[in-house]
């Protein structure tokens, strides 16, 4: 019983309280690749601190408007608690692949409600644009699900790892899942949606204060739900036969922990050496690794 508690506690300072830090580890890299002296680590800490003491002045008395940036936060963190830490899932049952893609979906829903309930033509502008992301990359996030699905043979996160064989598909599927969580994760060079220098933030150009603030922390927890749900099923395979015990599931939670470090890092080189894609290039490239998702699945499903 108290080694759930500590678990539970590990998984919740993960999903909610890790990613401040990550992406001040991530600012700073992108400082230094540019030459900059950047801000420090803790910045976004702080960035969210001073937000969620302020009060919030809304354009609009709509309540959809004020509600969504907690239908995010909650739809980023529920996301998060059905994912595997180690041999711990802190909500477990079959079927749970399903709920964890229609609520992070809700979450991508929360996002564009938040621009077109309020008449500003950035906020606009950015909820159409997120709206074509997701109707473009969602699809290549379920097959490559999909294809994990069906070469495991289980609809459950956290039995896909373990019941995973290793084959071509297989491999072609985790590159698939490693594209769709980087662009859901809105990197650049697909903020696109947000474009601060171009369209204000897009969604977000009405909110303020304490709103806005509930909604980049959501955000930034659904980046690490994402990358968290690559890293479990990148190596919780090869801790299968020693998962069930203490020291093997510890040694899963920390190579779990590094490899979102590194996806994290490596998304801040690229966000640091790349320039933001227009929306209908990026429809384009999602159309292109769509359709090769589409082989892939086909490949899966002929034994490949």
């Amino acid at each position: 019983m108290i080694e759930r508690a500590i678990l539970g506690l590990v998984a919740i300072t993960i999903i909610m309280f890790l990613p401040p830090l990550l992406d001040g580890i991530a600012r700073k890299i992108r400082a230094t690749l540019q030459a900059r002296q950047g801000p420090p680590i803790f910045q976004t800490y702080y960035d969210l601190a001073s937000l969620l003491s302020m009060d919030s002045n809304s354009p609009t008395d709509r309540f959809g408007f004020m509600i969504a940036p907690y239908v995010a936060f909650a739809a980023a963190l529920a996301a998060g608690f059905v994912l595997p830490f180690g041999n711990f899932i802190p909500v477990a049952f079959t079927g749970d692949l399903f709920v964890f893609l229609y609520v992070l979906a809700i979450s991508s829903i929360a996002f564009m409600m938040a621009g077109f309930l309020v008449e500003n033509t950035y906020a606009n502008a950015g909820a159409n644009r997120e709206m074509m992301i997701i109707l473009s990359i969602e699809p290549v996030l379920g097959i490559a699900i999909g294809v994990l699905a069906l070469k495991s043979g289980t609809l459950s996160i956290s039995g896909i790892p373990l019941n995973l064989t290793f084959a071509p598909s297989v491999l072609l599927a985790l590159a698939l899942l490693a594209y769709a969580v980087y662009v859901e994760c809105a990197f650049i060079p697909f903020d696109i949606a947000e474009a601060e220098t171009e369209i204000i933030e897009g969604p977000l150009a009405e909110y303020s204060g304490r709103l806005l603030g509930i909604f980049k922390w959501a955000m930034l927890i659904k980046r690490v739900t994402l990358i968290w749900l690559f890293s479990g099923i990148v190596v919780l395979p090869f801790f299968k036969d020693v998962l069930s015990t203490t020291l093997g599931s510890i040694a899963a939670l920390l190579c779990q922990l590094v490899v979102l470090f590194v996806f994290y890092a490596l998304a801040a080189v690229i966000e640091a050496t790349s320039a933001r894609l227009k929306i209908i290039q990026a429809i384009k490239q999602n159309t292109i690794v769509f359709v090769l998702g589409i082989v892939v699945l086909a490949m899966a499903s002929v034994g490949w």
